[in-house]
């Protein structure tokens, strides 16, 4: 009898097909972590912050973070892609990509009716906020500041 062979997973395939970026580093998911707690303090009173939301836009996109209208979650009727775009999404730079690599991305999040991006770099500490029409506004010290959101959030909250 023929011993069965169980096909080999590669798992970090996987995760790429799917979200279409590379696996997490440990840097990129501190970064993460400490992002969604400084948000969820700077503004849970006026929005919604979800990680790896996966919307249904064209191309399929999942955001490390999400920065969405206040509405309350149906806990019986989720939502596998969700429709409505963001306010805002969060990008963190990983270690095997680039910044060129964001550019396209964030003009499929503009079209997708995303109001601003934020595209995170942990090895220069720095914050790259993009909004529509205009130039990148780069914070490498004190706060991030996004005006079509009106929210602040200092960087040594997220770079502790």
């Amino acid at each position: 009898m023929a011993a069965s062979v169980t096909p080999k997973l590669n798992l970090v395939e996987d995760y790429e097909k799917e979200r279409g970026k590379p696996v997490p580093s440990f840097n990129h998911g501190v970064v993460q972590a400490n992002l969604i707690i400084a948000l969820n303090a700077a503004c849970r009173d006026r929005f919604l912050i979800a990680s790896e939301l996966s919307l249904a836009s064209e191309p399929p996109m999942t955001p490390d973070i999400s920065i969405c209208s206040l509405r309350q979650p149906d806990w019986l009727h989720d939502e596998i892609r969700v429709a409505e775009a963001p306010l805002t999404t969060v990008e963190i730079v990983s270690p095997s990509q680039s910044v060129n690599d964001f550019v396209p991305r964030i003009e499929d999040y503009f079209s997708f009716g995303v109001r601003s991006v934020w595209l995170v770099l942990p090895p220069l500490k720095q914050v790259a906020v993009f909004a529509p029409e205009t130039d990148p506004e780069v914070f490498s010290e004190g706060n991030v500041v996004d005006h079509s959101l009106e929210a602040v959030v200092a960087l040594d909250e997220i770079f502790p």
